[in-house]
């Protein structure tokens, strides 16, 4: 790359991250008179450096005429964007003093998604540049989902976003799309009554895209499609999905987004069965209210379209039930889903076609998942039962009770919703439930927390150093040495994060222990419970929650990958020694 490339390439980054910066300061409520200045100097350098990208690629241009003509829809868009940004300061300083027309918010708001689109054109021309640059899957994940957040966050502070016409700040933008990329359901606002019907259908886009993943969303495109993909995409796309196959990813790919779409439209008619059943609604709302909370449901996001969650709605079993069977579909892993649907169709084939053959099994990570989460569901529902049934149940039958009691179990460890009021609720329950929200549901699905199967491999390996074993063992299978270190880490680095995250919010909020740690724990587990700490939160604990959904969300291993700056392995072999320990 010569010089004059990489002063483009530092041109081309330097309007992007001042597009970016514009696009949110402008939908800020900032009287300062200095903030104004600011904002507008900075506008008109983004103009500045636009002309100059222009100037430099015509001058370059070995044939000026061909560059022009394969060139002409992007000088027109940068002539456009240039009139609109005259258009908007002339009318901007015209009502200098006064309260801007309704003309110039308009055209303003016009401006700045034509600069968003702008922003998103700059990435094509990045290609060459970050092709240049080694490609590691943690980093692309870690931006990716941070690219998603800062677009949903500018969305949310549009003003037809809300019910009053006015969008939201931007720390409450920025905590309540990072709350539903990272599909967590923890709200500053109350998302029933605060957002119009484009506010609720960007927060349910943001959970879909959250629950499946830009990237996996993205390579299902490709795959759609027939577009070949790069060895780096393919090592990127099996980093995410732990696939050591890279010949079966464009299957793998489809089946995920096919079953989840699947899943979500069967529970869709679940819900929507029983919301006509229970609520008097038109037919319009029917639909997407069912859509809405299908998909909050399988990925796990706890949004509901309703001020008490779905505390209304405790004793309907098509409403508990359905929304229980998504959010155990989405918390058992798309690996899960696969190698079930794979079996299922394999006994499909051999019923119909009667021909002999081996059957696909059941994998271990499979039956590992299924058997914590059956021992897990039952024993959360117990006890929830045991510790509340005099409490907070006490008004409901013996039938809700449970039916409430299993739901509360089902969505404690990932999805966020509740049917009963947790204002009551006893210290032995809320104790309970921050077990099993930090443990959360399986690896590789739309839940956060620790997870079950390293609970698994935790399990195991405390069972082998008890019995003074070398190897640990499950189900006859051996775990490597790897894995299990990889254990004890994520549960370190677990355990470390919900600590300092609650030291933090000691320092500036004034609720109790009690209720700062189920806070935090809810946020790395991206469960979405709350005890109603949330919308009280100060500017600095919103800004801590948001950190813990972001690390919840993408997980320990890759938030630590992501964070590493090399990935050279030196092979150096050091003299043993012995430590006390114990």
């Amino acid at each position: 790359m010569n010089r004059s490339e990489r002063r483009l390439n530092l041109l081309i980054i330097s309007t992007l991250l001042l597009s970016v910066i514009s696009l949110f300061i402008e939908q800020m409520e900032l009287k300062n008179t200095i903030i104004f200045f600011f904002t507008n100097f900075l506008d008109f350098l983004i103009l500045f450096f636009l002309i100059t990208e222009v100037t430099i690629e015509i001058k370059q241009a070995a044939y000026k005429t061909i560059y022009l003509r394969k060139n002409v829809f992007s000088l027109l868009f940068v002539l456009f964007f240039i009139l609109l940004f005259l258009y908007n300061k002339i009318m901007l300083f015209s009502t200098l003093g006064g309260e801007p027309s309704s003309n110039a918010i308009i055209f303003l708001i016009i401006r700045n998604l034509f600069l968003l689109l702008k922003v998103f054109s700059r990435f094509k021309k990045l290609a060459s540049f970050v092709e240049s640059i080694h490609v590691h899957p943690a980093q692309t994940i870690f931006m990716s989902f941070l690219l998603v957040i800062l677009g949903g966050t500018l969305l949310l502070m549009m003003p037809f976003t809300a019910v009053g016409g006015d969008g939201l700040t931007f720390l409450d933008a920025l905590f309540t799309s990072t709350s539903a990329v990272c599909v967590t359901g923890l709200v500053v606002v109350d998302t029933a009554t605060y957002f119009s019907i484009w506010g609720k259908t960007v927060i349910m886009i943001l959970i879909q895209i959250g629950g499946l993943g830009i990237m996996i969303l993205s390579y299902f495109t490709v795959f759609i499609l027939r577009r070949s993909m790069s060895v780096a995409d393919k090592v990127l796309i099996s980093y995410m999905l732990s696939e050591d196959d890279m010949s079966s990813l464009a299957r793998t790919v489809k089946s995920i987004v096919g079953i989840t779409f699947i899943i979500e439209g069967a529970g869709m008619l679940i819900l929507m069965a029983g919301f006509i059943k229970n609520r008097a609604l038109d037919w319009g709302s029917y639909l997407f209210y069912s859509a809405f909370h299908a998909v909050s449901a399988f990925c796990n996001a706890g949004f509901a379209l309703f001020p008490d969650s779905l505390e209304s709605f405790s004793s309907s079993t098509l409403i508990s039930g359905g929304i229980s069977f998504l959010i155990i579909a989405g918390g058992i892993s798309f690996g899960v889903l696969v190698n079930l649907r794979e079996i299922l169709k394999a006994r499909f084939r051999r019923f119909f076609s009667r021909e002999p053959g081996s059957l696909p099994k059941l994998t271990l990570n499979t039956r590992i998942v299924l058997i914590f989460s059956v021992w897990l569901l039952l024993s959360g529902t117990v006890l929830v039962y045991a510790l509340e049934h005099g409490g907070t149940l006490r008004n409901m039958t013996v039938g809700e009770q449970y039916l409430s009691a299993f739901f509360q179990s089902v969505t404690l460890r990932t999805a966020g919703f509740n049917s009963i009021s947790f204002s009551n609720l006893a210290t032995p329950v809320l104790v309970i439930m921050m077990i099993y929200m930090f443990v959360g549901a399986a690896s590789g699905s739309t839940a956060g927390g620790i997870k079950i199967n390293t609970v698994a491999v935790l399990g195991a390996s405390v069972r082998a150093a008890w019995k003074n074993e070398q190897k640990v063992i499950i189900s006859r299978h051996r775990i490597p040495a790897g894995l299990v270190l990889k254990a004890f880490l994520i549960l370190l680095f677990g355990v470390l994060t919900v600590s300092i995250g609650t030291a933090l919010l000691t320092v500036t909020e004034t609720a109790s222990l009690e209720e700062l740690i189920f806070e935090t724990v809810s946020a790395f587990g991206t469960v979405g419970l709350s005890t109603g700490l949330t919308p009280n939160l100060s500017p600095f604990g919103r800004i801590v929650i948001i950190i813990l959904m972001f690390i919840g969300r993408l997980g320990p291993l890759t938030v630590m990958s992501a964070a590493s700056r090399s990935t050279r392995r030196l092979y150096i072999t050091y003299p043993q020694a012995e430590i006390s320990i114990g």
